[in-house]
């Protein structure tokens, strides 16, 4: 007999071993109990215990906010899974996954999503691929001459105020999906370090104005011979904003190379002069949940024809999800009930969550085989409804 539920402060050392053991990280025995662990981010973590109370496996639900179509809506993310080598397949997350979907259902949430070990594993339990990432490796000096310069950059260190970065990413993600609302505890965490200590470097860009357009932060390190800046977070409110990251970017000859992971509809690869010198690469950054799927209908914006659908959506964890929808649209706005009517689209919640969520369109779903098309009648509407989406989930857990 087993039992899932939130872990006591005196068991976070035996999460924190199997953490060690999963995630390949040596920890010395005497910092396996956090000294600093509050009672709202304990209530985060959660397990799976045998009959004994030993734990099984665990993981960390984080409790945040993001930015869905212009909405905030709750939302969190699936990090620290571990389990005990030898409690493997003995369905310890599963377990936790089955008993927590519907309680975070119950507790409001809209939207989940986790960077995975297997794809295939977390299918099961109704996640998703969906988060797509654009990886560019280029040198200075392939960046164009003629891009916008800022009038004024100024360095940031942990201390100072943040000289206008929440401002600008606060901006950037108003319009893109999945984009977290930053606790002042994560900007701490993003901006610790400094360009002596660890190499970290954080800077803010300002117009002629002194008005905050972009910032970026990156850490240095020797690779090959030679500096290899990674760009760790990146934001704008402006094309003038973009270019000027990458006109700074471009005049700092101390870096070899630099390297970005950004959301695929950044139009990075126009500010190169030499599209020969840039390595790219479109790679999947995780997978995504519809936790409510009403709530996250109704926040759909409308499209801009008339029209209405029926969905018919299975969801194995979360009963509540289950049934039909019609979605009906006059042109300005959407609304969604409970059907009984005949479905021109079936799906599961994986297919749901990559219609709604996911960068992929209409019709990429259907070749995918993510979704069944049931009847043509309504198809013209529901590819208008179910585009392919701007994303920028940019927080790893």
């Amino acid at each position: 007999m087993t039992e899932v539920r939130g872990l006591k402060t005196e068991e976070l050392a035996a999460y924190n071993k199997l953490s060690s053991i999963c995630f390949t990280i040596p920890t010395k025995t005497e910092d396996l109990s956090p000294k600093d662990m509050t009672a709202e981010k304990l209530r985060q973590y959660r397990g799976c215990f045998a009959e004994d109370g030993t734990l099984l496996g665990g993981m960390i639900l984080l409790d945040m906010d993001c930015r869905f179509e212009g909405h905030t809506c709750r939302f969190f993310g699936v990090g620290g899974v571990v389990t005990d080598p030898a409690e493997r397949r003995r369905g310890a997350i599963r377990q936790i996954f089955e008993a927590d979907l519907p309680r975070m259902y119950d507790e409001g949430f809209a939207l989940s999503a986790l960077y995975p070990f297997s794809h295939e594993f977390y299918q099961k339990f109704g996640y998703e691929l969906g988060i797509m990432r654009h990886t560019m490796k280029f040198g200075p000096g392939s960046l164009r001459k003629d891009l916008y310069r800022a009038a004024a950059i100024r360095r940031i260190l942990p201390d100072d105020p943040d000289g206008g970065m929440k401002q600008v990413y606060d901006r950037y993600i108003a319009d893109k999906n999945l984009g977290i609302l930053r606790t002042d505890e994560q900007w701490k965490d993003l901006r610790s370090g400094t360009p002596w200590e660890n190499r970290k470097h954080s800077y803010v860009l300002y117009n002629d104005a002194d008005e905050p357009i972009a910032y970026w932060i990156g850490t240095m390190a020797k690779e090959n011979g030679g500096t290899l800046l990674t760009i760790d977070d990146l934001a704008y409110v402006s094309r003038e904003g973009m270019e000027a990251v990458f006109a700074m970017l471009r005049s700092m000859n101390e870096v070899g190379t630099v390297k970005l992971v950004m959301p695929q509809d950044m139009p990075i690869r126009y500010l190169v002069a030499d599209a020969y010198h840039v390595d790219e690469e479109n790679i999947c950054g995780g997978m995504v949940r519809i936790v409510n799927a009403e709530q996250v209908l109704g926040m759909l914006p409308a499209p801009a024809m008339a029209g209405c659908c029926t969905i018919e959506v299975s969801d194995d964890q979360i009963a509540a999800n289950n049934g039909r929808f019609l979605i009906a649209g006059d042109g300005e706005t959407l609304t969604v009930s409970r059907t009984e009517k005949e479905p021109d689209l079936r799906c599961t919640v994986n297919g749901l969550s990559a219609l709604v969520v996911s960068a992929m369109d209409f019709q990429e779903c259907l070749d995918a085989r993510l979704a069944e098309l049931l009847q043509l009648n309504n198809r013209r509407f529901m590819a208008e409804l179910f585009r392919a989406r701007k994303q920028h989930l940019h927080n790893y857990f």
